[in-house]
């Protein structure tokens, strides 16, 4: 009882605590990148992000055209960190997966064999994958030019979470 007594008396130091990091239920994507960045990584002078489903702050697009026109887009896709782990598991259905270090908590491309990549990301509990997509109308970059532009993209969203 007495070495109890005695701890008890004792100065405690509480380390101060990091503001908590954002939920993913917080997040509106729209909020992780400027027209700016996006602009620069399309190489084309792009419009503000837009919500994908008006009600949903989850998918946000920029673009120098209309979505589903002969443009090219930045897809930001917020997500949990439950949907960041599934992902992870697209190797075994033959998607080559890519670990990548330096961007947030933990991240990785997800490469089809014939698409573009995606980029996915988890920072706490909060998780998004970012994409570049690119019409046949306009030359396309290559997948090494694609998944550098999404690394610098999701470096500037990480920094906003």
């Amino acid at each position: 009882m007495r070495a109890f007594v005695l701890a008890a008396s004792l100065p405690i130091s509480i380390p101060a605590t990091r503001p908590s990091l954002k939920l993913a239920s917080d997040v509106d994507a729209c909020t992780l990148l400027t027209t700016a960045e996006a602009s620069k990584a399309l190489e084309v002078t792009s419009s503000p992000g837009k919500r994908l489903i008006a009600s949903s702050p989850k998918i946000c697009v920029w673009s120098d055209a209309a979505l589903g026109s002969d443009g090219r887009h930045v897809n930001l896709s917020v997500m949990s960190p439950a949907g960041f782990q599934v992902g992870k598991s697209a190797g075994a259905r033959g998607i080559n997966i890519e670990p990548v270090s330096g961007l947030g908590d933990e991240a990785y491309y997800e490469i089809p064999k014939t698409d573009s990549p995606f980029l996915f990301v988890r920072k706490g509990q909060t998780a998004f994958s970012v994409r570049i997509l690119n019409s046949l109308k306009m030359k396309a970059f290559s997948r090494e030019q694609e998944k550098a532009k999404e690394a610098d993209l999701a470096k500037a969203a990480v920094a906003r979470l």
